[in-house]
């Protein structure tokens, strides 16, 4: 049993050595970052790309910020955001991006 719990925290701990996206909280994470690409135009379009990351061992998905685009019908892109949301090594990323 000791063997298991070190071994368990050794690859925890990799995991999150490696996985740059991580903001901590494996049991629970909810955070949106500021992506970038800010700008004063008022943007009229809206759109979403999202990814999911299972046990930091296995991610599908496209949640770039020009899949956002596309799926918004987005040329000019005036800002995005991340979302994060993590619940015991499943997580969710969700890419925001708006613009015209």
């Amino acid at each position: 049993m000791k063997k298991f719990i070190i071994t368990l925290a050794v690859l925890l701990v990799t995991a999150t050595a490696v996985n740059a996206e991580f903001l901590g909280g494996f049991i629970y994470n909810g955070a949106t970052t500021p992506g970038g690409g800010y700008t004063s135009v008022v943007p009229t379009k809206q759109g979403s790309a999202t990814c999911k990351n299972i046990l930091f061992i296995v991610s599908v998905g496209d949640c770039s910020v020009r899949a956002a685009m596309k799926n918004g019908g987005i040329r000019s892109l005036a800002g995005y955001d991340v979302h994060r949301e993590n619940i015991l090594g499943f997580q969710t990323i969700t890419v925001k991006a708006w613009g015209n």
